[in-house]
């Protein structure tokens, strides 16, 4: 693969998935079918059954999900790249729908596994013909509390597409078309959200401002829109949420990352207490800069300049830095490319950022990325492929019931793999500037991950909290709250200017999945601890790293880490984390 600027002409190949949105139309259809025959066939036996016939519907479900993830992922791919096309709209308007179909037909079988008395259920569970899967079955149960009958539970399912679903739809199309004239150095031409936060880390203080400045111009007139957005999803779910009996808003997330409320407490406390960590490396970094006081453009302001970066160089970095850990793990990156399973090059219509997206045990999973020729990108590939590890890893060893995992631990492969990558790059870098450059970006990285990520979910505290007393989320009370969560982290050293207040308007997880973001920095936090864990066991962590990426979701988050030594219900875990993070701090001292 040969590539121009900005990964020109790198997209993925869907057509392994389905050749055509007519085909992935019908076999939607026809694995919706089978599971209406899947209903008629088993509704009414769950309490009757035994291990073998427990084991024979499980498999029967397995596969028709692995049928409606191999399609549905086709045309969620496609929608990811091109939203505005009317086909892809279409097919994925008929997916949702099918989804739907198929939810309420399957539906009966978790209802009727959560309505088992316990002794019942943990008969079944234990049953040997079920092994594979038997924590999926146990762990299930831990939502029985909140779940409603079938009939509220269909209604529920049904009205998604058309309420929720229909403000996500409206908040992509918004951001991801979103352009304006902006003069990078070549002349005026259009620029959208992506490009311009890249900009956010140019060494030319001027155009960082220049370009912060034209964001959120940009951003203005459409932010009452994106609130109205935000304000009418709170208030839906803070809805939901009452009607199945959660006591916060926080209870669905900790229950699908399977981690108790007092570990994340614990963990995002310990953030908060350090804070001081990044405010003491802003105001030295003003300094360094000359600057009287970093404002928000000037936060990630490069400490010397990293050189360009093409799309092939940073596939052969990640690949070579996977290499020096794993040649299994290497082995996922590359095939990754020789697969064409990649879309890196940013273009009009297409969605800003970066996922990979799980398929099935039969495909291997898919990655989009948005690449710019930044050193930055480079560790973007290695998150990215990251993920691709454990996903590919863990469908070759588990069930498609119980090969992934909540948000928290998905997340501590590709910061794992982020750190591998910069470990490699610190070591093999020849230019000086980059290597400083590179060793401030990992400090800073890790805050943006551990402390602004609970910057975010703080932010989103406060705002379910608002609107749970009835006062609607105005752009205005939604630029109140980011400054409040914000001004805690960044305190006096670093200037926040009126127009930042816009800040949460283009952020996705806020729309997408409530209090995700405090799993990017649990996550990050073991994977810090993780490599404190890699240099003192050398080989024999490999081993023990690859066991737990081929668990999977085969066990809860404490059982997963705890085999690698970190024991979640221990306080003092995060202190290894921290310390880990100071260390890197201190060497990124040294190096300006």
């Amino acid at each position: 693969m040969t590539t121009a600027a900005n990964a020109s002409g790198v997209h993925w190949d869907l057509s392994p998935l389905a050749p055509d949105a007519a085909t992935a139309m019908a076999q939607i259809a026809t694995a919706l079918e089978d599971c209406r025959a899947f209903e008629a066939a088993y509704r009414g036996t769950v309490a009757t059954m035994d291990g073998p016939a427990l084991a024979g519907a499980l498999a029967t479900l397995a596969e028709l999900d692995q049928r409606l993830s191999r399609y549905g992922s086709y045309a969620h791919l496609r929608e990811t790249t091109d939203i505005a096309d009317p086909e892809t709209r279409d097919l994925n308007a008929q997916v949702e729908r099918s989804y739907v179909e198929a939810a309420n037909a399957l539906r009966f079988f978790d209802l009727e596994w959560l309505a088992l008395d316990e002794q019942t259920a943990e008969r079944l569970a234990s049953a040997p013909e079920v092994a594979a899967d038997s924590h999926h079955l146990r762990s299930q149960r831990r939502f029985a509390p909140f779940t409603l009958s079938e009939d509220e539970e269909r209604m529920l399912a049904e009205r998604a597409p058309a309420a929720a679903g229909a403000w996500h739809t409206l908040f992509s199309q918004i951001t991801s078309t979103l352009e304006t004239p902006f003069d990078a150095g070549d002349g005026e031409e259009p620029h959208g959200i992506d490009r311009l936060l890249s900009y956010m880390r140019s060494p030319d203080g001027a155009f960082r401002r220049r370009a912060f400045d034209t964001l959120y111009t940009m951003l203005r007139p459409h932010t009452p829109t994106l609130a109205h957005c935000y304000d009418t999803l709170v208030a839906d779910r803070l809805t939901i949420d009452r009607l199945r009996g959660y006591a916060g808003p926080m209870d669905a997330a900790h229950l699908k990352n399977e981690l108790p409320p007092a570990v994340v407490d614990a963990m995002m406390d310990s953030v908060s207490r350090h804070y001081h960590l990044a405010q003491r490396w802003f105001t030295t970094k003003a300094e360094l800069l000359g600057l009287e006081k970093l404002t928000i453009a000037d936060q990630y302001a490069p400490m010397g300049e990293g050189r360009v970066v093409s799309f092939d160089e940073g596939i052969a970095l990640v690949t070579e830095a996977f290499d020096g850990f794993s040649t299994r793990v290497a082995d996922v990156a590359r095939a990754f490319i020789t697969d064409d399973r990649v879309d890196a090059e940013p273009r009009q219509g297409k969605r800003g950022g970066a996922f990979c997206s799980p398929i099935s045990n039969e495909f291997g999973p898919y990655v989009l990325l948005n690449h710019t020729d930044k050193m930055a990108d480079v560790l973007t590939i290695a998150h990215e492929f990251g993920h691709g590890m454990h996903f590919q890893f863990s469908y070759a060893k588990q069930t498609p019931l119980s090969a992934t995992s909540g948000i928290a631990v998905c997340e501590v492969p590709s910061t794992f793999a982020e750190q591998i990558t910069y470990d490699h790059l610190l070591a093999n870098e020849a230019d000086a500037d980059t290597r400083r450059a590179l060793a401030c970006e990992r400090v800073e990285g890790a805050f943006a991950t551990i402390f602004r990520q609970v910057v975010l979910a703080r932010y989103e505290q406060l705002c379910y909290a608002q609107r749970a007393e009835g006062t609607a989320l105005t752009a205005e009370r939604l630029g109140d709250n980011w400054h409040a969560a914000n001004l805690a982290y960044y305190g006096d050293a670093v200037e926040m200017p009126e127009e930042y207040r816009m800040g949460w308007a283009y952020i996705p997880h806020f729309i997408h999945t409530r209090f995700y973001t405090y799993s990017y920095a649990f996550a990050l936090l073991v994977s810090f601890a993780l490599m404190a864990q890699h240099r003192r066991m050398g080989d024999a962590f490999v081993a023990a790293y690859t066991a737990f990426l081929e668990r999977g979701g085969s066990a809860s988050p404490a059982d997963l880490l705890g085999d690698l030594g970190l024991k979640l219900d221990e306080p003092a875990v995060w202190d290894d984390g921290f310390a880990e993070l100071e260390r890197m701090i201190e060497e990124a001292r040294g190096a300006v």
